[in-house]
């Protein structure tokens, strides 16, 4: 479809709504509603993305194709619970212990009583923080999970 058509219907939305841009874009609705070609011209542009977000929906709302299986699988997660706790042990944070584990709850978090222990995280730490080696491990971690398929 030609751009010029759009551009036509355009100008006399915005001198119908005598230069309000909201005016003009109501209008401008209204035609299309009526008009397919003034449509078709308006949505062109955004087919693709307006496709995509139509199928990601549709997965989200769990739309199967028989046939073709189930939902596609649950992405895994970009970085393992170890290459976590290793990259914060090594940017201050103790032995990169998660405030549950800390406080001894990390067993499921069961409804018994218990005496929660300090978390090491508000320990300052024994020693300074290597800036440059936490990067460099944040850098391998990220490049190795890159390569698995």
């Amino acid at each position: 479809m030609s751009d010029s058509y759009l551009d036509g219907k355009v100008r006399e939305a915005l001198l119908a709504a005598k230069g309000s841009r909201s005016l003009a874009q109501t209008t401008l609705i209204a035609w299309a509603a009526k008009d397919d070609r003034l449509l078709r011209t308006m949505v062109q542009p955004f087919i693709k993305a307006i496709s995509g977000d139509a199928i990601a929906r549709a997965i989200k709302r769990g739309v199967t194709v028989p046939g073709l299986g189930g939902p596609p699988p649950k992405a895994r997660p970009a970085v393992s619970q170890e290459d976590l706790r290793r990259v914060l042990s090594q940017m201050g944070g103790g032995d990169g212990e998660t405030d549950e584990e800390a406080n001894g709850l990390a067993d499921g978090g069961g409804t018994e009583a218990r005496t929660p222990t300090p978390s090491r995280r508000a320990e300052v730490p024994a020693k300074p923080v290597d800036q440059a080696s936490a990067i460099k491990t944040l850098a391998a971690v990220y490049a190795r999970n890159r390569k698995r398929p």
